[in-house]
């Protein structure tokens, strides 16, 4: 008889290839798979540290409290120093050459899954703080814990007048995935601060939604380098090869800036946009090597799609 989903999972975790457990550990946390937990919590002392972020992530998923003594073990904290271990963790401070940063982060995140007063409620309470540099920490660590408390008030921020805290709001947005802040997102992108510009298009990225891809073509004429390139960056994730995107970053791969240049012609090879290819051949001539490199990638990538016999020109919106 066939084995069940669960039981091959079970078995991943018991395997040898380190493949494999990472992916039982992944199944494991998706699935809700409680019996799971002796297999991940000897995962978490696995040396591959993929093997071991991806066991603390799905104890978390899975709000394992009898793995709080492991994940404790893995971000060296006491009782007494948890949350300030949780919140260092958390915000990839503190150097362990023993223990991988992505590890000591996924253990931070699921600490507090399992038990959020560890440090969740002190940062949501600080969201109603009047000091600026309280603020900032507090949105910053709420978005590197994921938490799942105090989102209202975290898209409330995205308009507060200092930019410091509107920045610092929507990547905390970006990182929750906290789709209620789309629009306000959106409107960031006419912010006067780049910087605030700048992590509304990355939360925008991480956000994924259509309603935004009109608002982050045009910033690809931001008078700000870096809003330029992010926004190449998200454009060329959005997966969609229409001429309202396809234009805007052909049109860059004549930037000033060789950062947005690259970022564009990566864009247009995620986009298969066949389209880009001459103008491309263009950049192979670049005077910088890393441009050219990026050109000469993306020529071969749309080369070879164009050839493919279900290949289709784009004819327009």
């Amino acid at each position: 008889m066939a084995k069940d989903v669960k039981e091959i999972v079970l078995d991943a975790l018991d395997a040898e290839d380190p493949n494999l457990i990472r992916a039982g550990a992944i199944l494991a946390g998706l699935m809700g798979i409680t019996q799971a937990e002796q297999g991940l919590i000897k995962a978490l002392g696995h040396k591959a540290w993929q093997v071991q972020a991806e066991a603390a992530k799905a104890l978390g998923k899975l709000r394992s409290a009898g793995a709080l003594p492991a994940l404790r073990r893995l971000i060296k904290a006491t009782q007494a120093d948890l949350r300030q271990k949780v919140l260092a963790a958390a915000a990839g401070l503190g150097e362990d050459e023993e223990v991988h940063r992505e590890v000591r982060r996924a253990a931070a995140i699921a600490i507090n899954r399992i038990n959020p007063k560890v440090a969740e409620e002190a940062l949501v309470a600080a969201l109603a703080s009047d000091d600026v540099n309280l603020l900032e920490a507090a949105l910053s660590g709420l978005g590197n814990l994921q938490a799942e408390s105090g989102r209202e008030r975290i898209v409330e921020l995205l308009g507060h007048p200092e930019a410091r805290v509107r920045r610092a709001a929507a990547a905390a947005v970006g990182k929750l995935r906290e789709l209620s802040g789309l629009e306000k997102l959106i409107e960031l992108l006419e912010d006067q601060e780049p910087a605030v510009r700048k992590e509304a298009v990355i939360a925008l990225n991480h956000l994924k939604r259509r309603e935004a891809i009109g608002a982050l073509a045009q910033r690809m004429t931001d008078p700000d380098p870096e809003v330029r390139r992010v926004a190449a960056i998200a454009l060329g994730n959005t997966r969609t090869r229409t001429k309202e995107i396809i234009t805007p970053l052909v049109k860059a791969l004549m930037d000033r800036d060789p950062a947005v240049r690259k970022a564009a012609a990566a864009a247009l090879a995620n986009l298969r946009a066949t389209e880009a290819l001459e103008p491309l051949a263009g950049l192979l001539g670049d005077t910088h090597e890393e441009v050219q490199r990026q050109a000469a990638t993306a020529i071969a990538t749309l080369a070879a799609i164009r050839e493919r016999p279900d290949y289709e020109p784009l004819q327009g919106n």
